[in-house]
C-alpha cells in the first residue's frame, strides 16, 4: 500500500471504531460507581465460594443441580488471580462485581456487532439503551451469571446470523465456538439457542425451492460443524481443560435435574410475572427503560417488518419471553435474555423517529434529551440510590417468597 494512503485508512479506520470503544468507556462509568452501593447477594456469596474452590484446585467442579457452568469462575479467575485475590476473605464486593461490569460494558460495545443489519443510528441507540437501562445496569453490579450470559448472547446472534446469510464455514465455527461458551455459563442457554436457531431457519421453508434445495447440504454441514465445535467447548471446559475427562458431559446429565428445577415450586411465580416486574409502576420508580422499549420496539419491528433480520430478532424474543414466562421458576435478572433483542429492535425504533426529525433538529435534540433524562433517573434511583428496597423489582432475593 501507499505509504500516503495508510494515514488516511487508519483514521477512517480509528473513526469507525471510536464510537464502540466510546459507548464502552461510557457503560464503564456508569456501572463502577455502585459496584459498592449494596450488600453481597445470597447467589454471589456462593459464587465467591466456588471461585475459590475453582482457584484452590485449579478447576471448576460443576454441581448439577442448582449452580452453573464454569465460565464465571474462570473469567473471574484470570481477573482476580494476578492481583493475588484467591480467598473469600481477600474479596471486596467490588473484586467480585469488576467482571459483571466489564461484561455489562462489553455488551453495550457489542451492540455495534449488529450495524450491518441495523445501521448506524439504531446501532448506536441500542448501544446507549445498553449501557443506560436501568435492568442491564442493576444486574452489572451482580457476581452472577447474566451479563456473561448476555455478552456471549450477543456475540452468538451475530454469528450465527453472519452464518445464516453467508454459509461460510468460519462464521459457522464462531457461532459454534460461542454456543459452546453460553452452554458453558448457564444451562438457560440450551433454550436460547435452539429458540432463535428454529427461528432463523424457518425462513427456508419460505425461500424458492430451488435456492432452498440448494442450501440445504451446506445448511446442514454448517449446523453440525456448529454443533460438534459447541460440544468440543463444553467438554473442555466441564473436563477442566482435559484434567478429569470423566466431568466433560457433566452438563448433559443435569438435564433432569434443571428441567425439573425450571418446573418446580422453587422461584415459582405466576405467567405474568415478567411483565409486572418490567413494565409495573414500583413505588422506587416508574419504568421508563422497559416502556420506553418497548414502544421502540414495536415500532421498529413494524417498520423493518419486511427486513428478515427484524423478524428474527422480533420471532426469537417473543419465544423466549413466552418459554421464560411459561415456566414456574423466574427471576428478575432471567428477564435481560429477552430484553436484549428487545433493545436492538427498539434501537431500529429510535432510528425511525430520529431520521423523521431529521428536518427539525431542535425537536430530535429535544426528544433524545428527554429520553435519556427518564432513562437515567429510573437507573439513579433503581440501582444507587434504593438498590435494595423491597419495592425495587430488580431486587430479588432467593430467600424470599
Amino acid at each position: 500500500m501507499n505509504p500516503a494512503a495508510r494515514g488516511p485508512l487508519a483514521l477512517r479506520s480509528l473513526a469507525r471504531f471510536a464510537p464502540c470503544l466510546l459507548v464502552f468507556v461510557f457503560a464503564l462509568f456508569v456501572r463502577v460507581p455502585g459496584l459498592d452501593s449494596r450488600p453481597i447477594h445470597t447467589d454471589e456469596a456462593v459464587n465467591a465460594f466456588i471461585l475459590e474452590e475453582t482457584l484452590s484446585y485449579g478447576m471448576h467442579r460443576y454441581r448439577t443441580h442448582d449452580h452453573h457452568g464454569p465460565t464465571l469462575y474462570y473469567a473471574a479467575a484470570g481477573l482476580l488471580a494476578p492481583a493475588g485475590l484467591r480467598r473469600t476473605a481477600d474479596f471486596e464486593a467490588w473484586h467480585l462485581r469488576l467482571l459483571p461490569a466489564l461484561c455489562g460494558a462489553g455488551l453495550a460495545a457489542a451492540a455495534f456487532l449488529f450495524r450491518p443489519w441495523l445501521g448506524s443510528a439504531a446501532t448506536l441507540a441500542a448501544a446507549l439503551a445498553l449501557a443506560f437501562a436501568a435492568p442491564f445496569v442493576y444486574y452489572s453490579g451482580t457476581f452472577i451469571h447474566e451479563t456473561l450470559l448476555l455478552l456471549l448472547f450477543a456475540g452468538w446472534l451475530a454469528a450465527f446470523w453472519r452464518w445464516r446469510e453467508s454459509d461460510q464455514p468460519r462464521y459457522a465455527a464462531l457461532a459454534g465456538a460461542l454456543a459452546g461458551l453460553l452452554l458453558a455459563t448457564k444451562e438457560t442457554a440450551a433454550l436460547l439457542i435452539a429458540l432463535f436457531v428454529l427461528t432463523g431457519l424457518v425462513g427456508l421453508r419460505f425461500a424458492p425451492p430451488r435456492s432452498a434445495n440448494a442450501a440445504r447440504p451446506r445448511r446442514f454441514l454448517g449446523l453440525a460443524l456448529q454443533a460438534t465445535v459447541a460440544l468440543a467447548v463444553v467438554a473442555l471446559l466441564f473436563s477442566g481443560f482435559g484434567r478429569e475427562p470423566a466431568h466433560a458431559l457433566d452438563l448433559f446429565r443435569a438435564i433432569g435435574a434443571q428441567t425439573g428445577r425450571g418446573l418446580g415450586a422453587e422461584h415459582s411465580h405466576p405467567w405474568f410475572t415478567y411483565l409486572r416486574w418490567a413494565f409495573a409502576p414500583s413505588s422506587v420508580s416508574l419504568p421508563w427503560a422497559a416502556w420506553l422499549l418497548g414502544f421502540g420496539a414495536v415500532l421498529g419491528v413494524w417498520r423493518h417488518r419486511r427486513e428478515a433480520f427484524a423478524r428474527w430478532l422480533g420471532s426469537g424474543g417473543a419465544l423466549v419471553f413466552i418459554a421464560f414466562s411459561s415456566l414456574p421458576y423466574k427471576t428478575p435478572w432471567l428477564m435481560l435474555a429477552w430484553l436484549l433483542p428487545l433493545t436492538l429492535l427498539a434501537g431500529l425504533g429510535a432510528a425511525t423517529v430520529w431520521l423523521s426529525l431529521r428536518h427539525r433538529p431542535a425537536l430530535r435534540a429535544t426528544a433524545a434529551l428527554v429520553v435519556l433524562t427518564l432513562l437515567a433517573t429510573e437507573t439513579t434511583a433503581l440501582c444507587l440510590r434504593q438498590p435494595v428496597n423491597p419495592g425495587n423489582p430488580l431486587a430479588y432475593s432467593p430467600t424470599s417468597p
